[in-house]
């Protein structure tokens, strides 16, 4: 039943023609019939017969009446609206795709319509072009602060290619050598590869590289055919032309499987307009030589030559081709080139923000190295004098109680001047060791390690002396003047 309502809808007699544009789209008779019938609004919708009531309508469909019907369908209206809107181009090999997002969209969000339209995966989807660092699928567009226009393309992995993939590049090197025994080595050189190949060579990369696909579709039925070869396609200036400014892809159509497996491809990479044109001429047409032009939103088919041409009409035509082409692509690389200024002023300022920004950490690490450093000098200074503090009142509960003049010892009345000029007095039993001095003059803050205690005059340095002995052997009695010094 679908393929019957598949021919009746499109006019398609050839049973392996309609098959394989049936395999193409999954036998999904809408999508199948939408890729070969171009409708006004884009798309057929199933019209699904009200439900039979009686057995004596459960009869299928006739041929010629068919189950799907072209109907309208409401335009996509992108609203401007509050918050900020972003238009996106997206490219992906000879595609582009314009979004426009709501800046609290994701990165995700992008990438979930980009499967809609191009067909990849999400989880194989790369999405590149962005001008920050690290950005996953979660990333919330507000937070890049993009410009209203932005750029961005998208990369795939690489894919084994699939069995037909390696047919049509064996087809297509098949008929180079065959071409080349038949007609002689005098003719243009043919891409060796698949059409998506050739496409991806004349319309992929940068605009000063983009060449003009020439698609050259024989027909050995045809009596055209070999006039056109021997004599067009061979002469010295057509070669030359040919060779210098297109990509030239060549399919033999001689048989009905190798046309229904041209118009698939053609579907699948141009579009159902390229299809149709080459469906609507007849055997005797041929050969014909396609001149496609690649585009931002689609490819489009410049000219059409039939094989009953001259040589000077068909380099007049290849010429008008390469003219219209060569002014696009003046406009393409005019675009380019302004974009590429563009993203180097930003990758330039972008630099430049970052090394400013590196300078600041430097600057901002350095200033907290010294301030830690000033805090652990401090904290240090702090140790050191609380430990002082905590020797000297230790020092100054252990020493002995001052004795009183009336006291009947011998006493030794000693003044000591400091290094600041005040003096400090005190009374010691003439038995007292020098350490009991020495350690009186700890607890006044001028430690032992650090501080001599010498005499005025003969000029004797006490602190060199014993200990252990008494203020009588160092000769410190009844009464002596001394003085500190820092020791060197």
């Amino acid at each position: 039943m679908i393929l019957a309502d598949f021919q009746a809808c499109t006019g398609i007699d050839n049973i392996a023609e309609a098959i394989t544009l049936l395999e193409l789209n999954n036998w999904d008779l809408v999508a199948a019939i939408n890729g070969v019938i171009p409708q006004e609004n884009g798309i057929l919708q199933s019209a699904a017969p009200p439900p039979s009531t009686s057995s004596s309508s459960s009869s299928p469909l006739s041929s010629s009446t068919p189950a799907f019907c072209p109907a309208s369908i409401s335009s996509r209206q992108i609203v401007e609206r509050q918050p900020r809107m972003l238009n996106f181009r997206v490219e992906y090999r000879q595609r582009s795709v314009d979004l426009v997002m709501e800046e609290g969209s994701t990165v995700g969000g992008i990438k979930q319509i980009l499967e809609t339209e191009l067909g990849v995966p999400v989880s194989k989807m790369q999405l590149k072009g962005w001008k920050t660092g690290d950005i996953s699928d979660s990333t919330v567009l507000r937070s890049l602060h993009l410009p209203k226009n932005n750029s961005l393309y998208v990369l795939t992995p690489e894919i084994a290619p699939c069995a037909s993939t390696s047919k049509d590049r064996y087809a297509a090197q098949h008929f180079s050598a065959s071409y080349h025994t038949k007609y002689g080595e005098n003719h243009p050189m043919f891409y060796i590869g698949t059409l998506e190949a050739a496409s991806q060579e004349a319309f992929y990369g940068k605009a000063r590289d983009r060449k003009l696909l020439a698609i050259y579709l024989h027909n050995d039925d045809s009596v055209l055919s070999n006039v056109f070869c021997s004599q067009m396609m061979c002469a010295d200036s057509i070669v030359s032309y040919l060779s210098q400014n297109f990509i030239m892809w060549a399919w033999d159509v001689t048989k009905e499987a190798n046309k229904a497996r041209l118009l698939t491809m053609c579907t699948r990479h141009f579009g159902s307009v390229v299809t149709q044109t080459i469906r609507t001429y007849k055997t005797d047409q041929f050969p014909l030589l396609l001149i496609v032009m690649g585009k931002r939103t689609s490819n489009e088919v410049l000219n059409v030559i039939q094989g009953n041409t001259t040589v000077d009409e068909l380099m007049m035509r290849l010429m008008g081709a390469m003219e219209i082409f060569t002014a696009q692509q003046q406009e393409d690389i005019k675009d380019e080139d302004e974009r590429e200024a563009r993203e180097t002023v930003k990758r330039e300022q972008d630099e430049a923000y970052r090394l400013s920004l590196e300078a600041d950490r430097k600057k901002r690490e350095a200033q907290e190295r010294e301030e830690a450093e000033q805090v652990r000098l401090e904290r240090m200074r702090k140790e050191q004098e609380e430990e002082k503090e905590a020797i000297r009142l230790s020092l100054e509960q252990t020493l002995p109680p001052e004795p009183s003049e009336d006291s009947g010892k011998q006493i030794s009345k000693l003044r000591i001047r400091t290094p600041s000029g005040e003096f400090v007095e005190r009374r010691f039993l003439g038995s007292c060791k020098l350490q009991v001095l020495f350690d009186f003059v700890a607890s006044k803050g001028y430690p032992f390690e650090e501080f001599k205690l010498l005499t005025t005059f003969p000029r004797r340095n006490i602190t060199q002396l014993d200990p252990g002995s008494t203020l009588l052997d160092a000769k410190l009695f009844p009464q002596e003047t001394l003085f500190l010094e820092a020791k060197e």
